[in-house]
């Protein structure tokens, strides 16, 4: 499907969410604690058991008169029984609403797994894309310099240049194409990055889209308010906050201890026994007339457990009180997270700027020197001075784009939006 055409950054996070292992086992923890809340439910319905047994006796054994004989005796025995769980101590009501908790805090770590994975693709992406433009650039340079090469040829022909001059120039083009090649090599190793990061198996003919996207700033957004609507939708916030409803409802588990508990059974017995004499009665007479039926009202007071529920209720009370933590925590390096991404944005925007004015002025020097050094009226090592400033301009300018786009859906996704989103976030 993607042999030819190139993949988006929508494609590549969702082949890369649909494929990692991780977020395979975050699904089946999920379904796990489902199965867990359907057996919590079931805990309230009556248990139902029937068993039977069937005894042979040989040799010298009691008969039903109390006196011992040697016989052969059969003897079997029937029941069904029931019981049913009355009151627990708010126990297995306080462990569903646990349950119920525990799962949505395994699906908003789910959605945390997606998200981290998702965030790693798209830093991934745009490093490619970055590294794309930092090879193009240095394939220009390859271009340039043969063009400088064909340059000095002219020169040297016309006397205007010694042949040394030459030599530089073609030391330069080695130099060049080094710098491309290792820019290649970095290229590759990009995609390698993205390809393990989706799972990607045979990418040999693995290339990206380009994406749009303006620098541009606007005076609307600022870090508080892009905090403000991450804390209703990162799942690692809602995370901490169902683990600190579970906790809380595992400090009313541990304090059912101190309730009793009231439970209700009934039962249905009958028995055949057969010694083999003449006076022993049918089965069908003796399982009717054996039939035993009980009912039982079981009520169990805890008086001391040596002290046992005590240290159970002020362990889950240090635990809720860590998921307090851990919440508020969560809280503090999300608005980190932002801060630090919406100041990294606008230095790139700002860095952006200015390499872009440096970029139009080192083209400008290039042009002139390109001008005076085919007129032969400058050095080589002059105008390879400039070239080389003009590149790096160049790059700079490409890595504060790039940073700064990357920053851009960064903070945008922080805002309850998607990373794919092609909307521009305003900066003030």
């Amino acid at each position: 499907m993607h042999a030819q055409n190139k993949w988006t950054l929508a494609e590549c996070i969702e082949y890369a969410v649909e494929h990692n292992i991780e977020v395979k086992q975050s699904r089946n923890q999920v379904l796990s604690l489902k199965v867990q809340k359907n057996s919590m439910r079931n805990s309230f319905l009556p248990d139902l058991n029937a068993g039977a047994s069937q005894n042979f006796t040989y040799g010298r054994s009691l008969n039903q008169n109390n006196t011992y004989e040697n016989s052969n005796i059969k003897n079997s025995s029937f029941s069904v029984s029931t019981e049913l769980p009355i009151f627990a101590g708010f126990k297995r009501t306080a462990s569903l609403s646990q349950n119920k908790f525990d799962l949505l805090a395994a699906e908003a770590n789910r959605e945390l797994i997606e998200n981290n994975l998702s965030l790693n693709v798209t830093g991934a992406y745009f490093q490619i894309l970055l590294n794309k433009e930092i090879y193009r650039i240095a394939l220009e340079q390859i271009q340039l310099t043969k063009e400088q090469e064909e340059r000095t040829l002219l020169l040297i022909e016309n006397g205007k240049a010694a042949e040394s001059q030459l030599y530089d120039v073609r030391a330069q083009l080695a130099d060049d194409e080094l710098t491309a090649t290792e820019a290649k090599n970095s290229l590759r190793l990009a995609f390698l990055d993205l390809a393990q990061l989706m799972e990607l198996k045979g990418y040999d003919n693995f290339d990206i889209d380009s994406l749009g996207g303006n620098v541009a700033v606007s005076d609307t957004l600022s870090p508080l308010h892009i905090y403000q609507d991450a804390l209703t939708c990162m799942p690692q916030i809602q995370q901490a906050f169902y683990s600190l409803q579970s906790k809380a409802k595992g400090v009313k588990i541990a304090k059912s201890g101190y309730y009793p508990t009231i439970s209700f059974a009934a039962g249905i017995n009958t028995g055949y026994y057969n010694d083999g004499s003449r006076l022993s009665e049918t089965f069908r007479r003796q399982f009717s007339n054996n039939m035993q039926k009980s009912l039982c009202f079981t009520i169990s007071i805890p008086l001391f457990d040596r002290f046992s529920t005590r240290n159970q209720v002020r362990a889950a009370r240090i635990e809720e009180d860590n998921a307090r933590l851990a919440l508020e925590n969560e809280k503090k390096q999300l608005y980190k997270d932002i801060e630090q991404a919406y100041t990294d944005a606008v230095s790139a925007y700002e860095k952006y700027k200015s390499t872009t004015k440096a970029v139009v002025a080192n083209q400008e020097a290039h042009r002139y020197a390109l001008e005076k050094y085919a007129a032969g009226k400058s050095t080589v090592f002059e105008y390879n001075e400039i070239k080389m400033k003009l590149a790096d301009t160049l790059s700079k300018q490409s890595q504060a784009k790039y940073t700064y786009l990357l920053k851009k859906r960064i903070l945008t996704f922080y805002s309850c939006l998607s990373l794919t989103n092609e909307e521009d976030i305003k900066f003030p």
